[in-house]
């Protein structure tokens, strides 16, 4: 594997594609890092790895077992109906994916990582993707390590639409081309389940 200069927490869905295209761009060598964190919607990762094999970007999958955070996507499949945050928030997900993506840095010797947190997504109520999150996590990973490793989120000021719009306008990349794990599952056994009930 070349000398990589970026770390893109990839997806394969719209912001982290766009992401990558303009990694590309700029003439970035991106290492591409995958979590497979027992999303319900685990073709994500095959759709995300044929993705990044038709455009020869190196990549590396992780995998994080914890069964017992539950959440829209994972666990129970019970949907936060708090209104404190999206229906779809799993708790700990970028301080978990961002912890990782800063060891798999320190590691290679990489000091920059991409997250594809957007507008939409701060209006969506993701806290973890909060520009207030993106200052906060930056001053914990200035002391982290023996040195600093910046997380930037690009797509920071972009809207869903704009991003889905750029990707088809610039780079002829249509919806059906990337993945979304927002999708809510269908109810195991056609029902829903209650809070804090485990799937049969």
């Amino acid at each position: 594997m070349d000398k990589k200069d970026l770390i893109i927490l990839y997806s394969g869905g719209s912001d982290s594609m766009l992401m990558l295209k303009l990694a590309l761009n700029l003439g970035k060598k991106p290492l591409a890092v995958l979590i497979d964190y027992g999303q319900v919607h685990v073709e994500e990762l095959e759709f995300a790895q044929k993705q990044l094999k038709k455009l020869k970007v190196d990549r590396v999958v992780v995998k994080v077992d914890n069964p017992i955070i539950n959440s829209g996507l994972t666990g129970n499949h019970v949907m936060d109906m708090s209104g404190l945050v999206h229906e779809m928030h799993v708790p700990g997900r970028n301080t978990v994916f961002l912890s990782l993506a800063f060891s798999i840095a320190e590691n290679e010797g990489i000091d920059t990582i991409w997250l594809g947190s957007d507008w939409s997504d701060r209006l969506n109520l993701f806290p973890d993707c909060y520009p207030e999150y993106i200052v906060k996590i930056n001053e914990l990973f200035k002391i982290a390590g023996p040195k600093e490793i910046k997380v930037e989120a690009p797509l920071m000021g972009w809207t869903k639409d704009m991003v889905t719009s750029f990707l088809y306008k610039r780079y002829s990349i249509m919806i059906t081309d990337i993945f979304s794990g927002y999708e809510h599952p269908e109810p195991p056994k056609d029902r829903i389940l209650k809070e804090g009930e485990q799937p049969k």
